[in-house]
């Protein structure tokens, strides 16, 4: 069943692995390095999320990612996903009109929040319907690159 959600049971279980993995390849310091690691997603993303732009499942998924990556991984698969979104975005906002108006209104946010410096909660057009853009794809995508893509 799709629910357009990342299930809280499958972000439990990718964290309690990435700390098995950690522990068994660092030791105690892999408890460390575990939680610096899940913690930066929450730092970077939480005025994103604040102002309702990214969802909960989304941090939460670059969180347990970054259970078990390094920290340059992390911030590659953090880069790989959001070039990815962006190219699904466009792709998405390219197929409607009414997607378009949308973009329109989220400008004139943007444009309110650099000119008064005061994030709020960002709020569609009244008679636009709640767009859902889901990012697990590009997630997944962008941790593939990050890992496969190493520098050499």
């Amino acid at each position: 069943m799709q629910t357009g959600r990342v299930p809280n049971r499958l972000i439990a279980t990718g964290l309690v692995a990435g700390l098995i993995v950690r522990v068994t390849g660092q030791q105690a310091f892999g408890i460390y390095y575990f939680l610096g690691n899940i913690s930066v997603p929450v730092i970077l993303f939480y005025l994103l999320f604040q102002m309702r732009v990214l969802g909960a499942g989304d941090v939460k998924l670059f969180s347990m990612i970054g259970g078990f990556l390094t920290l340059e991984e992390l911030f590659r698969c953090i880069a790989y996903s959001l070039i990815l979104a962006g190219a699904q975005a466009v792709l998405f906002l390219a197929s409607d009109q009414k997607r378009w108006e949308e973009l329109t209104h989220a400008g004139k946010y943007f444009l309110d929040l650099i000119s008064t410096g005061k994030p709020k909660p960002y709020a569609p057009k009244k008679d636009a319907e709640r767009m859902h853009f889901a990012l697990a794809v590009p997630i997944l995508f962008g941790t593939a690159f990050a890992v496969l893509w190493q520098k050499g």
